[in-house]
């Protein structure tokens, strides 16, 4: 009850993201999916983003959940003009080395693309070589989430068709697997 009074209230404000005012239901979302990754109510709603149907963070606060986990030993980033390096090694393992150049983002249709790309290339880079280490060698902590300018990336979702739903005792009904992955995930947050 109190979370949804808090969404309510975040809701109606106007220093939220646009996409959360006067939605309380996406801002309640947002607040339990930060609180399984380990963020406070007011950082999950300012970092938490929705993109093409997939629950996203801001690659700043990818990292700052990497060291606030305590297990990050070190991360250096070498970004250029034509890429971008990322080391990392989390405490009692040997280190990680992930790179993102401009050729990959070439392969990806990503340097045509207007916004970021365009504007910002190198910080671009840095980004998806950063997601892509600290997803690598930190899937505890981040559990799967993927970084904003990553998800920008990605095709929008999808309907992936019909699924047979087996409940106990009964016969298996066709079920949108949209409708599936919404019900398991509401279950998922009870």
């Amino acid at each position: 009850n109190e979370a949804m009074q808090l969404a309510d209230m975040l809701a109606k404000s106007s220093i939220v993201p646009k996409e959360y005012q006067g939605n309380p239901g996406n801002v309640f979302v947002a607040m339990q999916w930060g609180a399984e990754i380990g963020l406070a109510p007011m950082q999950a709603v300012q970092n938490i983003a929705v993109i093409n149907g997939r629950p996203s963070i801001w690659g700043d606060a990818m990292l700052a959940l990497v060291r606030g986990s305590g297990l990050l030993e070190y991360i250096h980033e070498n970004p250029t003009d034509t890429g971008c390096t990322v080391k990392v090694k989390r405490k009692n393992e040997d280190e990680v080395v992930r790179s993102f150049t401009q050729e990959d983002a070439k392969k990806a249709g990503l340097l045509s693309k207007q916004g970021p790309w365009t504007a910002y290339p190198k910080q671009m880079m840095q980004m998806r070589a950063r997601s892509i280490a600290l997803r690598d060698v930190f899937t505890d902590v981040l559990k799967g989430i993927h970084s904003a300018e990553e998800a920008m990336d990605m095709p929008s979702e999808r309907d992936m068709g019909e699924v047979d739903e087996v409940k106990s005792e009964e016969k298996p009904t066709k079920k949108s697997r949209k409708a599936s992955a919404a019900a398991v995930s509401y279950t998922h947050l009870r």
